[in-house]
């Protein structure tokens, strides 16, 4: 469109006032981002790979269309957003240079046209349907539709209209380049025809300037702290997602004597890239349909958590960068203490956010401050911290009775053989809980049916101080970590056999933080090993007794360990149902994140909530690979008065399962 000089004036006015306004805010925003502290877990390197999963992440969408009605509107508003890229520059560069196109007269540009058109069409869908989804349907994890909404609405989609229909006045005057691969714009151009030029010139101008303005409101809209925010910073926080293990903690260097603070307790002591995570959210609230303390009614809320630190830093963060003040404090001020202590590390929100946040470390943080620096924390915490630390385990016992479940099952020791193929990793619940004891003997009972050459630790194996670590108390975890890695090299073994997820976890993802590396494995995997290769027969149940399978969320999400469980039980001859929240969609069952020694006086019981879902399946009995989750759903199961369901452990299903004549060699012979 040939503008006249006074709009050309007016428009590189208006253009420059807004390029102003956009690096202002933007210079704004990347100092509050680097308000905060170093991030020890973003280092050079990697590059490409983080350049293609960053990609593969906005272009596919791979998140959001876990949700296919809604991840498809946004995919098509998303391409759109690369696509008009093009068009946008065309459409500003051509109020000055009359005629420009970014591809000049090629078969590219006629290519580019009909593309234009279809992606202008398919945009105006993808924000119907939005629209209607959040200001009709309404589904309660979005937040409450906002003036804010609508404008951004009305400027993706009107700019879309304003395209089409600059083109079609165009086309009907004749003068739309291209016109023949303008599909859309020729099409509606046929109702334009029979306007005069004299009118359809103006209107042709009123076009060019609505839809240079809504894409100019758009632009400016986006450094506006608001979810939308998300357009610019969700790309860029994709991109230095942190490469560490979902279930490592960053090591706090505790004998740094120049340290004043520990943890989290003002938002300039997040880390950068933490920061940079409130500028990514979108507000979408896949967060909260998975998370067991909004489910439950807790005053954790992952998305509001994200918010409410987000609106503070926006808020506070000005003043802290210019020198002028200092920021208020956010343990038990800008974020609930209930809401802090209420996590149980769960990850759901982190496996279903879209944007890469990372909401649980947030919170474990802000633990380690109200521990470390300040000694508030819950009154049973403080027990387990004691008992952790003078017994070894969480509830007291006797060290020296650390062994005793096996005194009649002919089990070695390390200090009795010093070598062995395995070391079977016992904890704490395998060997003082009544309910872990079985699991333990039978878990025995596997191994030597297999002929596995095996060890226990037994009276020399202690707490590892998993819960301690998330609870906050840093201190009591390092100081563990380094008295069982100083017993585990004393000893000779090729891996380490656990059953317990927290145990896996440590192992793998925590102890290399510390230049301790094993190999580790989860009893599931271990006995589908041992099934696999013919060293394990069983006797497969030939009724099909329908079984439903908990995902424990330190196997499941923290480890992606899914199917191993699912097809052990399989070969027991177990019919496995899933409950409706399964595998990456679990529902914790509460004992994560140290809250198995809290007592939980909010909301429903996430464990009565988690075991009335896996009630209602209508399965005979309910099968888990952890014993937190065997404990809290045997304990769910009393309280939703279905203990006609029996909570097992795979390992006691499979050793009941065994043949008599099950016993093999390492080699397979019997």
């Amino acid at each position: 469109m040939l503008l006249t000089l006074p709009e050309r004036l007016i428009f590189a006015l208006v253009l420059i006032g807004c390029i102003g306004w956009f690096a202002q805010r933007t210079v704004l925003l990347v100092r509050l981002i680097r308000m905060g502290a170093d991030d020890p877990d973003i280092t050079p390197g990697l590059w490409r790979t983080r350049l293609a999963d960053m990609l593969l992440d906005v272009f596919l969408q791979r998140k959001v269309l876990r949700k296919p009605y809604v991840g498809s509107f946004h995919l098509l508003i998303v391409w759109g957003f690369f696509v008009f890229a093009v068009n946008t520059v065309n459409h500003f560069t051509g109020a000055f240079l009359p005629g420009f196109h970014l591809f000049g007269d090629t078969f590219a540009a006629r290519g580019y046209a009909a593309i234009a058109d279809l992606f202008a069409l398919l945009i105006i869908t993808g924000v119907v349907g939005m629209a209607v989804r959040r200001h009709v349907l309404r589904p309660p994890i979005l937040t409450r539709p906002s003036v804010e909404s609508a404008i951004v609405f009305t400027c993706i989609g009107g700019a879309m209209v304003a395209y089409l229909f600059a083109g079609s006045t165009k086309a009907a005057l004749g003068i739309l380049r291209h016109s023949e691969y303008h599909f859309a714009c020729t099409f509606f151009a046929r109702y334009l025809e029979s306007i005069p030029a004299s009118l359809l010139r103006p209107l042709a101008h009123v076009a060019w300037w609505s839809d240079a303005l809504m894409h100019l409101a758009l632009i400016g809209l986006l450094v506006i702290p608001t979810k939308h925010l998300h357009l610019v910073a969700g790309p860029i926080n994709l991109l230095f997602r942190r490469p560490r293990p979902r279930g490592a903690m960053t090591r706090l260097n505790l004998e740094d004597e120049s340290a004043e603070q520990f943890g989290v307790a003002k938002i300039e002591q997040f880390t950068w890239k933490q920061n940079l995570d409130l500028y990514a959210c979108i507000e979408c609230g896949r967060c909260l349909e998975y998370c067991p303390t909004a489910l439950s009614d807790k005053p954790l809320r992952p998305k509001e958590l994200i918010v409410d630190l987000k609106d503070h830093l926006i808020a506070h963060g000005p003043a802290r960068v210019n020198g002028k003040g200092e920021t208020p404090t956010l343990p038990g001020g800008v974020v609930a203490t209930d809401v802090i202590w209420a996590c149980t590390t769960c990850a759901a929100c982190v496996e279903h956010c879209p944007m890469g946040i990372e909401h649980v470390d947030k919170l474990t943080d802000m633990r380690r401050h109200l521990v470390l620096m300040e000694a508030a924390f819950p009154e049973t915490a403080e027990t387990a911290f004691r008992q952790m630390e003078t017994a070894g385990n969480p509830w007291g016992f006797p060290p020296g009775d650390r062994a005793a479940w096996a005194q009649d099952l002919d089990v070695a020791t390390f200090a009795e053989k010093r070598r062995a193929e395995v070391l079977y990793w016992v904890g704490c619940n395998g060997s003082y809980d009544d309910r872990g004891k079985r699991i333990a003997r039978a878990m025995v009972k596997i191994l030597q049916a297999a002929g596995v050459d095996f060890a226990i630790l037994g009276t020399e194996e202690r707490c590892h101080c998993e819960s301690a670590r998330r609870l906050g108390n840093e201190l009591l975890y390092q100081t563990a970590a380094q008295e069982i890695m100083e017993t585990l090299k004393q000893y000779e073994f090729s891996r380490i056999l656990v059953t317990c997820p927290h145990c896996l976890n440590t192992f793998i993802n925590e102890y290399s933080a510390f230049d301790a590396h094993y190999r580790v494995v989860h009893h599931t995997e271990f006995i589908a090993e041992l099934l696999d290769g013919g060293r394990l027969r069983v006797n497969a149940s030939p009724s099909g007794r329908a079984t439903v399978y908990h995902d424990s969320c330190y196997l499941g999400r923290y480890h992606d360990t899914y199917d191993a469980p699912r097809r052990v039980l399989a070969t027991a001859g177990q019919r496995v149902i899933d409950p409706p929240h399964a595998r990456e969609r679990g529902l914790c069952c509460g004992a994560g994140g140290g809250r198995m020694w809290l007592e939980e006086t909010l909301g429903v019981p996430i464990n009565a909530l988690r075991a009335r879902e896996l009630a209602e399946t209508g399965a005979h009995q309910t099968a888990a690979a952890c014993p937190f989750c065997i404990t809290m759903l045997t304990d769910g199961m009393k309280s939703a008065h279905r203990e006609d369901i029996a909570v097992l452990d795979i390992a006691e299903i499979i050793a009941d399962a065994l043949t008599s004549a099950g016993a093999h060699g390492p080699d397979g012979s019997e």
